[in-house]
């Protein structure tokens, strides 16, 4: 799901707060990061926090050990 948000973050060059309120009222943003409506969504600083780690290599790293482990190599 966190991963979803920053990418329509991106998509539609959007700030933390901007990307927050989306998620909180936009049906199609929804739809894509896979949330209902009765379904809460992240906190603007929880957003951050997932980007500096995303940014930092850490959950990169930790992604590709995954994709490796389960393709055999």
């Amino acid at each position: 799901m966190m991963f979803k948000a920053l990418l329509l973050q991106s998509w539609y060059r959007l700030s933390d707060p901007g990307l927050k309120k989306q998620l909180a009222r936009d049906l199609l943003f929804r739809r894509l990061i896979g949330r209902d409506l009765s379904e809460s969504v992240a906190a603007q600083r929880t957003l951050w926090r997932f980007r500096q780690k995303l940014e930092g290599g850490s959950l990169l790293e930790r992604l590709r050990q995954q994709l490796a482990e389960r393709d055999g190599r």
